[in-house]
């Protein structure tokens, strides 16, 4: 047993007042005369003894209410097994989990509430001069620092719900930053939270001793859109599109006639009926028809409660209307391009001649076909640098007995494979990389016997690392035929031969259709279509030349900031820093100049999944000896924290004994007639 407050034993002095009281009684005595006293000896002695061991217990009585009176001054206690407490100031860290899950409901109180309550209950339980932080999902600069037991209180009333969502693993090491601060062993924190599993564990530290609060809402179902994705890589204007959304269900029962409802525009397209077991999720595929160029904005949404953060799900796509491609030959159109770009309604197809190249165009265009060119003039190849280097997309199909030395300046300066030699060796293609992204998803299933063209006449080329090739099409002596290099943003791709059949086959095969049709889709960075509030991924948008210094800006309904800005090439990589605490739509401007930029912002889908820890998971998860878990469903949740904090404590026991104790003296001096 020890004492909270062992000073005040001193008092145990004064258990000498009653002693001293009973030694030296003044009582006087009265003369009484009897007639006959022969009697009077036996009874004398009878009165005398019992007078002495009334005096005795009277005594005790006093000196034991005295001592437990005392004692419960001195507040003793039984040291729990956990209780890692000295003397002196404590500091407390009280972290409360405001993410959206802690919605949840519990005997009709949110969890939010039952924890802010709880945080201010445990506050109370220290003394008046300890210091406390208070940490929510926020991260707010004010919670990083010490406060006094009065002002925690009065800021954790201010707490409200947050889109934020934290691994644990980043809360206590905000903990031990703002405790260890302080050169002192009281170093205590508190989580009360509904602990999910997807925000992780944390490793708890030596020198701080830890209590888990898990708070657990009534049983509840939670339908939410997870994530959506367009089947087409590129949107484009008049063409089918086939938008396929995910929606989950994270409760306990199966979820029927629930609607899945889609806007766009802001018109409602369609709506469908949800059935969808517990624990699971469906695919819904909408199909519709977008006769909007530019940018498009769509919101997906379904009927949830009490969880409703995560019905809804935006989403903003960028329609082309057509893409532009450019062929730059030397002699003659190519008669394969032409049929391949100028019959498909997707394309802007335009061709021109070497000698009425413009560096210009290359800024209209999204690829550009190099076709049988024998030489690359200075002002092609150093327009084309910038060109590709910026996010452009450029295709080489080399001329007949082309200037290798003059390619090779231009491939090298793109970190391209040179070219070496020329070969007449008739070979068959070894296979396609269906792994590349110009073949990946083209094929639903691909027979082990595939016909491939027959490469007749091709140039050959070196083979480094340091070029980062990625074979396209693959000839059976193991060179490549068509490959591809990542130059910064954009792409440039390099045949073996020109695109004539006396060369090879690939111009009058099946696969060159696809294949170009890939290639001219893939140069379009269509980007995300929604991204997630608090994610440290930056957005990244187009870069506006002739800005300057100017700053983009991010503006929705009542909200401007400026994000963080890097650009990267013809891009600008935007960085939230959790400024936006809403989801929807938002446009990017420069200084106030209107962009057609739109973002789509949605809430975080980590809190959508209603997988907790429950109090005995988390005391096998953490068996250290300073980790202690508090079952939140307990009414006295203070009391039990203290119990762990401090360990069992006495005084009030020792207050019931020195009133018993009282009650016993009364009762001697009062019924005990001598």
């Amino acid at each position: 047993m020890q004492f909270l407050h062992p000073w005040f034993l001193w008092a145990l002095l004064f258990l000498a007042i009653p002693v001293i009281i009973h030694l030296f009684s003044f009582r006087r005595f009265k003369t009484v005369y009897f007639s006959n006293v022969k009697f009077l000896k036996e009874v004398k002695e009878e009165t005398a003894s019992r007078s002495k061991l009334k005096h005795l217990l009277v005594l005790l009585s006093r000196m034991l209410a005295l001592a437990f009176l005392v004692a419960a001054f001195a507040q003793p206690f039984i040291p729990s097994r956990k209780a890692q407490l000295s003397s002196g100031i404590k500091y407390v860290s009280i972290y409360i989990d405001n993410s959206f899950s802690m919605n949840g409901v519990s005997a009709g109180q949110s969890l939010l509430d039952k924890a802010k309550l709880a945080a201010k209950e445990i506050a109370k339980g220290y003394a008046a001069d300890d210091r406390f932080q208070l940490l929510t999902n926020d991260f707010e600069g004010k919670h990083q620092r010490l406060v006094g037991r009065e002002e925690f209180i009065s800021m954790t009333d201010e707490v409200e719900p947050s889109p934020s969502v934290r691994n644990f693993s980043e809360i206590v090491k905000r903990q031990k930053e703002a405790l260890s601060r302080e050169n002192s062993s009281n170093k205590i924190a508190y989580l009360l939270s509904d602990f999910q599993k997807t925000t992780g564990t944390f490793e708890p530290d030596s020198g701080m001793s830890y209590n888990l609060i898990p708070l657990a809402a009534d049983a509840q179902a939670n339908v939410y859109i997870d994530t959506c994705w367009f089947i087409e890589p590129v949107q484009l204007l008049n063409q089918p599109l086939n938008l396929v959304v995910k929606v989950s269900n994270s409760g306990e029962k199966e979820v029927e006639n629930n609607r899945l409802a889609f806007k766009l525009n802001g018109q409602t397209k369609t709506m469908s009926e949800l059935k969808i077991a517990s624990g699971s999720f469906i695919l819904d595929t909408l199909r519709f028809t977008t006769t909007q160029a530019g940018w498009n904005r769509a919101e997906l949404s379904v009927s949830d409660f009490p969880i409703t953060y995560d019905d809804n799900y935006f989403i903003a796509f960028n329609v082309i209307e057509k893409i532009k491609v450019l062929s730059v030959y030397d002699a003659r159109p190519n008669r394969f391009l032409d049929a391949m770009f100028k019959e498909q309604a997707e394309f802007d197809f335009t061709s021109v001649q070497l000698t009425s190249f413009q560096p210009e165009m290359l800024q209209e265009n999204k690829v550009v076909l190099l076709d049988n060119l024998k030489l690359l003039p200075s002002l092609l190849t150093v327009s084309l640098n910038t060109y590709v280097s910026g996010g452009g997309t450029v295709v080489v199909f080399p001329g007949e007995k082309c200037e290798q030395e003059n390619y090779n300046r231009f491939l090298n300066n793109l970190k391209a494979n040179s070219i070496t030699g020329f070969s007449e060796q008739v070979q068959d293609m070894a296979g396609i990389n269906l792994q590349q992204n110009v073949f990946k998803d083209v094929f639903e299933k691909v027979p082990d016997n595939m016909n491939l063209p027959k490469a007749k006449k091709y140039y050959t080329f070196s083979r480094s690392a340091a070029s980062l090739e990625e074979t396209i099409l693959l000839l059976k002596d193991g060179s490549s035929f068509f490959s591809r290099y990542p130059v910064q943003a954009g792409s440039l791709y390099v045949s073996a031969s020109p695109l004539d059949k006396d060369f090879s086959e690939l111009p009058v095969h099946a696969v060159f259709v696809p294949m170009l049709y890939k290639i001219a889709v893939l140069s379009i960075n269509s980007g995300s279509i929604s991204y997630f509030i608090g994610d440290k991924t930056r957005i990244e948008v187009e870069a506006r030349k002739g800005t300057g210094d100017k700053a983009y800006r991010i503006k929705g309904d009542n909200l401007e900031f400026v994000p963080e800005q890097f650009a990267v090439g013809n891009k600008m990589l935007l960085g939230l820093n959790e400024q936006v605490r809403k989801a929807g739509f938002y446009k990017v401007s420069i200084d106030n100049a209107e962009l057609d930029e739109v973002l789509a912002l949605n809430f975080d889908r980590k809190e959508s999944n209603l997988q907790f820890y429950t109090a005995g998971e988390l005391a096998e998860k953490y068996p250290q000896q300073n980790v202690s878990v508090v079952d939140g469903a307990r009414a006295e949740v203070a009391a039990v924290v203290k119990e762990l904090d401090r360990g069992t404590p006495l005084w009030k026991l020792c207050i019931i004994l020195t009133l018993l104790f009282l009650a016993c003296e009364i009762a001697l001096l009062r019924f005990w007639k001598v």
